[in-house]
């Protein structure tokens, strides 16, 4: 087992923020650059870009004079999870050594990799510039994708909190965005969520995907505490769930980060084109 580096403190006030600026990323396009989306839109963000990926979107700003980029995830939950439980593809990466992710993933986060990187400099956060990065589910995984991207490319990852991601990569995967990550970075998990659990590890022949750490775990609500692991199969946090078809009884858990709505529920209607959020087609992986 590799120590992981010592990470700042886990900040609960924080990561609310980051929860509302991930689930902000379900909403339209039209909300998010008027950056009036409700309460998910309740923290000090300008300049508002949205970047267009294949089958979901991001969105980069400026906030509290910091460039962040958040992540959408996928709205078809219950496909997601089944796809990702049965249909398996993982493609070498180049960013590390014996990196393999999972192509699906990969494909989504090239579809805007360029827009987001030109729009990092557009808003003054070009290459050597300090980032911050969130998302949700699919979201999640694709943010995990672009920090290690953004950091080969030069980009300086300040801090990132993420939630209900799936498993991403590989071992050397997650020992290289351990090594890089870990002391800024926090995967948060709520009770049963079944997109945590996701790819199996168990039914992957040669694929030996694993979690990205530290995660930080809520049992129940948020006022009732949290657990913090940084070891993958720590049964004190998610490990403890493993029967997908018990927790896809449980989406709730996953819809619903820092008692935020981690979809496109609650978004306020965009000024133009009326849409409560978009309502993204399916990864097909």
């Amino acid at each position: 087992v590799v120590a992981l580096p010592l990470a700042a403190a886990y900040n609960q006030d924080t990561a609310l923020e980051y929860a509302k600026l991930a689930g902000a990323a379900y909403c339209s396009d039209s909300a998010l650059e008027a950056w009036s989306c409700g309460d998910k839109c309740s923290a000090d963000v300008k300049s508002v870009k949205i970047c267009k990926g294949d089958t979901t979107k991001s969105f980069v700003g400026l906030w509290d004079g910091t460039c962040v980029v958040s992540f959408e995830g996928t709205s078809n939950v219950q496909s997601f999870i089944t796809d990702l439980e049965f249909w398996k593809s993982a493609t070498d990466w180049n960013v590390c050594d014996g990196c393999k992710v999972h192509s699906g993933f990969l494909k989504e986060y090239k579809s805007m990799q360029s827009c987001v990187k030109q729009t990092l400099a557009d808003l003054g956060c070009p290459s050597g510039s300090a980032v911050k990065t969130t998302g949700h589910s699919l979201g999640a995984a694709i943010d995990g994708i672009a920090m290690m991207d953004l950091h080969s490319a030069g980009w300086k990852i300040e801090e990132s909190y993420n939630f209900g991601m799936p498993r991403t990569g590989n071992e050397n995967f997650a020992a290289e965005f351990n090594k890089l990550f870990s002391s800024k970075f926090y995967r948060v998990t709520h009770h049963r969520d079944p997109v945590v659990q996701v790819p199996p590890p168990e039914l992957i022949v040669n694929w030996h995907f694993t979690h990205v750490e530290p995660e930080v775990f809520y049992k129940g609500k948020v006022a009732d505490g949290f657990n913090q692991c940084t070891e993958a199969r720590d049964k004190q946090c998610s490990a403890q769930y493993w029967d997908i078809a018990i927790d896809l009884l449980n989406l709730g858990d996953h819809l619903d980060y820092m008692g935020i709505a981690s979809s496109f529920f609650d978004c306020k209607k965009g000024a133009e084109d009326g849409e409560v959020g978009e309502v993204p087609m399916m990864l097909m992986v």
